[in-house]
């Protein structure tokens, strides 16, 4: 099934952002992780357009969205999505990264959130570096290798910590290599401006998560990093009422090697959205 999506461009300070959006209903916002782009979503975007009002973007320095020099703060480009496409509260669906933004926002802009559903929940300057695929592309970034961030996000990210590349699905695992390709053959990136230009509240989401208070599931796949699976665990026992799932046999894009079981997920959280794939 394919969807009929709107797209648009939102002019923020520094940027522009590519959006897309299709739909009616309550909001479901679509967050994506920082080694790929918003193409993560893709049949989260479709399964919800009948029954939703979806939306996602690619944030600054990822996909279609430029970045310049200047400094900002990703919940802030969020606020300025959400204004632009008439959204006042919405469900955060958000990995990794995209997760760290989701709490920014949800910390700053309580009312206009009504439920977080994070896969592989990352949040600033919490870097995995305990499996030689993880410090391998730590070091690959510290000196923007290009080639090096491409393999070894790879190994990291969508192998994870226990299977071979033949053992990942082949499709999930060249779709993952053609958007981590494109983010870190760009010239001008994130990754480029991120230490320079990014702006992090103070004091952090993870010294708050006790303010939080919206129905929040946190999935993570078995076989993602070490410090991703503690940061979960972390967000679970900090935010009142949050579940946590691990997700079998699947490293940190759970979304795109485990579709039908983050969908069912993401059904209990969010009412009407008890329909089949």
């Amino acid at each position: 099934m394919t969807v009929s999506a709107t797209t648009r461009w939102v002019d923020v300070e520094h940027a522009r952002l590519h959006v897309e959006y299709a739909g009616e209903g309550s909001a479901i916002t679509m967050l994506h992780s920082f080694v790929v782009d918003s193409g993560q979503w893709d049949i989260e975007f479709t399964a919800f357009a009948d029954t939703h009002h979806v939306i996602r973007y690619d944030a600054r320095g990822f996909g279609r969205s430029t970045i310049e020099p200047g400094d900002y703060a990703h919940h802030e480009d969020l606020a300025a999505v959400l204004d632009a496409c008439g959204v006042r509260r919405t469900a955060l669906l958000a990995c990794s990264g995209g997760a760290a933004m989701a709490l920014d926002f949800t910390l700053a802009n309580p009312e206009r959130v009504s439920a977080l559903i994070f896969v592989s929940a990352g949040y600033w300057g919490k870097f995995a570096d305990s499996t030689p695929a993880a410090r391998a592309f730590l070091q690959a970034l510290n000196t923007l290798d290009a080639s090096g961030m491409i393999d070894s996000s790879l190994r990291a990210f969508t192998d994870g910590t226990r299977r071979a590349p033949h053992e990942v699905n082949p499709l999930v695992r060249k779709r993952t290599e053609a958007m981590t390709s494109a983010l870190f053959m760009r010239e001008t990136s994130y990754w480029t401006r991120a230490a320079t230009d990014q702006r992090v509240p103070e004091p952090s989401a993870l010294q708050r998560l006790g303010e939080i208070r919206v129905p929040t599931v946190l999935m993570v796949g078995s076989d993602d990093q070490p410090e991703v699976m503690e940061l979960s665990k972390v967000l679970a026992e900090g935010i009142a009422g949050a579940r946590l799932v691990v997700v079998p046999n699947v490293a940190h894009h759970a979304n795109m090697e485990a579709p039908s079981t983050v969908l069912a997920q993401i059904r209990e959280v969010l009412p009407g959205t008890a329909m089949t794939d």
